[in-house]
């Protein structure tokens, strides 16, 4: 009730659903995939577009991460939400690993795990801080999972990530102050690098910098949650269920892409 009040004030009637919210998502991932998979960074011109277009795909996953927070608290069947998790991971992980590596798991690439893989981990470790009671085996549950989510896209940043914004659920100032906090303390190297090399004068490569601006992305979706209203949005059952279909048609679709 506390969040509801808080987004009915906030929006008054506007902003984005969560649909909507979503549908921003998948399209910077594809945007995030298509630059990973089909543009070299060996030009400055190809580094450029290759910068601009990671740099717009960092804004997906901190709002997947979000919105496992509100599927957690809207869902009927939590089980059921974990099963659907899982089973996108297990379908995703051939394209995942192909996307990634350029072919089939073999030694070395069998731990490329995606993003949803992440999710899953990310929401299991939600469940276990909210529905563990003793203190002992809540703490050992989340250090597991926080260690299993190490060989995930996004890794334990997503864990830190969603068990943020839960803390903090119906609070949103607090749950942005917290996510920029992990993002500056995740992304420390890569924002300062630069900015150190200049000051002392070493060589920091074109890429360096490339990296420290794409990184500066990651902010960028706090202020689209901002504008979150609090709406499940239209789009019934496709909406719902486009997420998890698009992930590994549009790796399978890249990939083929790539290898032509």
């Amino acid at each position: 009730m506390i969040a509801k009040r808080r987004r009915q004030g906030q929006a008054g009637g506007y902003g984005f659903s969560a649909n909507a919210l979503k549908a921003v998502a998948i399209a910077t991932m594809l945007v995030d995939h298509a630059a990973h998979a089909l543009v070299v960074p060996d030009t400055t011109q190809n580094l450029i577009i290759y910068g601009v277009m990671r740099f717009i795909g960092r804004i997906t996953a901190p709002v997947m991460f979000y919105f496992i927070v509100e599927g957690y608290h809207y869902t009927r069947d939590k089980n059921r939400y974990t099963i659907r998790l899982a089973v996108f991971a297990a379908v995703s992980y051939l394209p995942f690993v192909w996307f990634m590596t350029g072919g089939p798991p073999r030694s070395g690439t069998y731990l490329e795990l995606n993003v949803i893989y992440t999710l899953l981990v990310g929401f299991l470790a939600l469940r276990a801080y909210r529905e563990i009671e003793s203190v002992m085996l809540r703490a050992l549950a989340l250090v597991a999972l926080t260690v299993a989510s190490i060989p995930g896209d996004w890794t334990y940043i997503a864990v830190f990530c969603i068990l943020a914004f839960e803390r903090f659920y119906g609070d949103f100032p607090r749950q942005a102050k917290a996510y920029i906090i992990i993002t500056l303390v995740t992304g420390a190297q890569d924002f300062f690098y630069p900015v150190i090399g200049l000051i002392t004068g070493k060589y920091v490569s074109d890429i360096s910098f490339a990296i420290a601006l794409i990184n500066l992305g990651r902010f960028v979706p706090i202020g689209l949650l901002y504008f979150y209203n609090g709406t499940k949005g239209s789009g019934g059952k496709l909406a719902q269920w486009g997420f998890y279909a698009f992930y590994p048609l549009h790796l399978i679709a890249l990939c083929v892409l790539a290898a032509r």
